[in-house]
């Protein structure tokens, strides 16, 4: 069975194809765009226009990539996350992806974006950990998950309200700092304290891409890498007081992540910290595999 998942972020818009047989699963597609549809989030409450007209522009590239199997468009199941709950303007994007392109975008809640996350990654764990720690540092927000592996159940989750591009802004803003207190002392965090954290989404991966000296991103050699908070420190240090330009020319790999990569790394590096975190393990599974491997998304998310 052809199964197809578009998890519509606050940075990117994912597509993924998977064939499904019983409990395995082949990858068939897996594309990654930067929209960027966070920017500027605190400020105008509402999308800017040019990130939903990449977005849109996205979808489109995707619908012609899903015109090569045989899937029917409205059985897509397309998800939006923070920066869609957040924006008061949600429906210039969604409209048009539902009359223009017959997809329909759900958004989810937090507590299902930290299912399905956890749901996908689970899929892709091996050793014999019986308990993890999930970290998917998304735009616009950041959930942290403890899971039960062998029986699938989510102990704890909590959704913090800054991601990679809101960090960007407030710093730009001079507010970062202050911020992370507030989020600090506002959310308890001492039962996601571990001593490492296996992360999803594009800023973690793209940081593992980058201390591994990948010319060319290779999802399945980033996938179950290995750093620590030495290395995250010392790649911070490299991408201190550069501008996006400067940060592209020495690491091109991270393409149009250039802008927010500083911001991500950073919310990565204040949540070690507070939290005592040492190591760092990547998983490139996550919410667009855990919603296309159940096949739907549960009605008390939406």
């Amino acid at each position: 069975m052809i199964r197809a998942s578009i998890d519509i972020g606050s940075n990117s818009c994912l597509l993924l194809v998977l064939e499904v047989e019983g409990h395995s699963f082949k990858t068939l597609e897996s594309h990654s765009r930067i929209t960027s549809l966070g920017k500027n989030l605190d400020i105008n409450k509402k999308f800017l226009k040019e990130s939903v007209d990449a977005t849109l522009n996205a979808l489109r590239d995707y619908c012609e990539i899903l015109s090569n199997y045989k899937i029917n468009l409205p059985d897509v199941i397309v998800t939006a996350t923070e920066a869609s709950r957040v924006a008061s303007n949600f429906n210039e994007l969604a409209d048009p992806a539902k009359d223009s392109l017959g997809l329909k975008i759900q958004r989810i809640s937090g507590e299902g974006e930290a299912y399905y996350t956890a749901l996908g990654v689970a899929k892709g764990v091996h050793g014999n950990s019986s308990l993890i720690t999930i970290m998917d540092i998304g735009g616009a927000s950041t959930e942290l998950i403890n899971v039960e592996l062998k029986d699938f159940k989510i102990l704890n989750s909590i959704s913090l309200p800054v991601g990679s591009v809101r960090a960007t802004d407030w710093l730009a803003e001079g507010r970062f700092k202050d911020k992370m207190l507030e989020i600090f002392k506002e959310f308890d965090l001492e039962n996601f304290s571990v001593d490492k954290l296996v992360c999803v989404a594009g800023t973690m991966t793209t940081l593992a891409a980058l201390l591994s000296g990948m010319k060319k991103f290779d999802e399945n050699k980033v996938h179950e890498q290995v750093f620590f908070k030495d290395d995250l420190e010392n790649i911070l240090t490299k991408l201190k007081e550069r501008t996006s330009t400067e940060i592209l020319e020495e690491f091109p790999i991270c393409g149009k992540r250039a802008f927010s990569i500083y911001g991500g790394a950073l919310v990565a590096s204040e949540i070690a910290k507070h939290l005592n975190i040492s190591q760092f393990e990547i998983s490139t599974y996550g919410l667009r595999y855990g919603v296309a491997l159940e096949g739907r998304v549960d009605e008390r998310f939406i």
